[in-house]
């Protein structure tokens, strides 16, 4: 699989399906890495091309010191971009994606085209409480626990060999990032910016999610104009995982509509 040294440096590892004209750029989760993508990008159609990076401490990808702040996550995707040629892309983000791809929108919104939200971080940020903090650093010690906490966060995936991959290689090589992207969500805010953001926005809202909740992706449509939430029954956290085709067909529908004029 690819790899690129983006301009700060660090080696990205990415996953890469379908060419043509229109670029999709897929950034993944806390604990998670592109393989989270591979069920999606292997029913793109053709026409779409794919990129999924593995971020920062996760996967694939170097592991810098773990201290850094949203920004530094979608700078570093911002260079992935232009180190492949992808100019401008459709953002798509997950969760702590999510809040990745929206930093990435108001930093340097000539990038996105389009954007897509799945059960994301909400605009004005995730805290997570001390307590909760402690609680990761005693699961981090038994990955057995951790891939339970992960599983939970996918209810209706099915348990398969796909499944246990993942699982195995987030624990693996992604816990490392954990507390990291948490204390970046922390001091996460974007409610201001987000006013600003043009590219049309769609979020996706699994209804059995546990972490993210319905109320938060409905504050972070109101603060983004224009943008469409769509509330996902039978769906966790994970649509890409839990719903690959799904998405897929609702992403290629979204990628078909017409750019409005913005004034």
């Amino acid at each position: 699989m690819p790899t690129i040294r983006i301009a700060n440096g660090l080696k990205i590892f990415y996953r890469e399906c379908g060419s043509g004209n229109r670029t999709v750029v897929f950034i993944h989760g806390n604990v998670a890495s592109s393989l989270w993508w591979e069920k999606v990008m292997q029913v793109l159609p053709p026409g779409v091309h794919g990129l999924a990076p593995d971020l920062r401490g996760c996967g694939d990808s170097d592991k810098p010191t773990p201290d850094w702040t949203l920004a530094e996550v979608a700078a570093d995707v911002y260079q992935f971009m232009q180190a492949l040629g992808a100019s401008r892309a459709t953002v798509v983000g997950h969760s702590f994606g999510g809040g990745v791809a929206l930093q990435l929108a108001v930093a340097h919104p000539e990038a996105v085209e389009k954007l897509v939200l799945i059960n994301s971080a909400p605009a004005e940020g995730l805290i997570t409480s001390p307590e909760s903090y402690a609680q990761i650093e005693t699961l981090k010690k038994s990955p057995e626990l951790v891939k339970m906490a992960l599983a939970a966060l996918m209810p209706t995936a099915p348990k398969d060999e796909f499944c246990t991959r993942l699982l195995d290689e987030s624990v693996a090589k992604s816990t490392g990032a954990w507390v990291a992207n948490g204390h970046a969500l922390d001091r996460m805010n974007l409610v201001n910016e987000a006013r600003s953001i043009k590219a049309p926005t769609l979020i996706i809202y699994g209804q059995k999610d546990p972490l993210v909740h319905l109320d938060m992706m409905e504050r972070t449509r109101d603060t983004i104009p224009g943008a469409v939430l769509e509330v996902w029954e039978g769906v966790g956290h994970s649509a890409p995982v839990e719903a690959p085709l799904q998405f897929a067909l609702r992403l290629v529908d979204f990628l078909a509509m017409a750019v409005p004029a913005r004034g």
